[in-house]
């Protein structure tokens, strides 16, 4: 019990005497967290509306007329790209037609007979699967034709990598940043107290004991840092969805409050493991080469 109160002093005794550079430290950790949490949450929101986009992708396959379009759909539905499959009769695709025509559907009465076949909509599990599976349906014999929105599901399959790739990019720079601060931080800490450690060791005291109260300092810095980021995104996050969706009603957005405070934790938790990680490798680090017997 005496030893962690030494500690806890000893930790706000560095805080204190470092105030400029940790005030520093806390406002780069906060900044980089608020850009990081919201940069998730955007991609969050850009993966919803690409799988929802995605949900509505149908590939249209026309049946020769002496197949049956019930054992072809379950052909089809045993690929693993495919969510769903729909057989559509004769009389159900002049119905949609007619319907589409609306009031010149009474040309259709022109024709007599019933020109249309069976068909299948196929509906995929993601955009970035429908090339293979176009060409697995144009190598069967069964399948005459096949339709699809070859522009936007290419467009999607892109939108959805460049989505993934720049949270990427922005996790691993603000991993990178807040942990070159925080690392800097706490060496500068370290350094400046480095005759005062010397003499601490050299009357006993264990390295775990003399580096503790940094690697608090640090893990306290992003832990702060990370809880203004979370109470950042709070007051930024659900104003901006409101203006967004006051504007464009039709937008789904991510708005749950349930979900942005579980994800807020886990910034906060993320924040809080990272400066505790960081401190204990510089802490560890500098413990080493300067204790180390000449």
């Amino acid at each position: 019990m005496i030893t962690l109160r030494y500690i806890l002093r000893d930790t706000l005794r560095i805080v204190v005497r470092n105030w400029v550079l940790g005030f520093l430290t806390l406002l780069t950790a906060a900044a980089m967290m608020w850009i990081l949490g919201l940069a998730t949450l955007c991609s969050m929101n850009i993966q919803s509306l690409l799988l929802r986009l995605e949900s509505d992708l149908i590939v249209q396959a026309y049946v020769h007329k002496d197949s049956n379009p019930e054992n072809v759909a379950i052909a089809i539905r045993k690929l693993p790209i495919v969510a769903d499959v729909r057989a559509i009769s004769p009389d159900d695709a002049l119905a949609r037609l007619q319907a589409r025509m609306g009031s010149q559907a009474g040309v259709l009465n022109l024709i007599g007979e019933n020109p249309l076949g069976w068909s299948l909509e196929i509906h995929v599990k993601t955009a970035s699967g429908v090339q293979g599976l176009v060409r697995n349906l144009m190598s069967m014999s069964e399948i005459e034709d096949v339709v699809y929105s070859g522009m936007v599901v290419e467009r999607l399959a892109s939108m959805s990598k460049i989505a993934d790739s720049a949270t990427a990019t922005m996790f691993l720079l603000s991993i990178m940043i807040t942990s070159l601060v925080v690392y800097n931080t706490i060496h500068i800490s370290l350094y400046s107290r480095r005759e005062e450690i010397n003499i601490m060791f050299l009357i006993g005291a264990t390295r775990a004991y003399i580096a503790t109260p940094f690697v608090l300092e640090g893990t306290l810095l992003s832990l702060l840092g990370a809880l203004i980021a979370a109470l950042g995104i709070i007051f930024t996050y659900f104003p901006g969805v409101r203006a967004l969706q006051s504007a464009l009603p039709f937008l789904e957005i991510v708005a749950d409050t349930r979900v942005i405070t579980q994800f807020c934790m886990l910034l906060v938790a993320f924040g809080a493991t990272l400066g505790w990680i960081c401190s204990c490798i510089v802490a560890m680090r500098f413990m080493i080469s300067t204790t180390k017997p000449l």
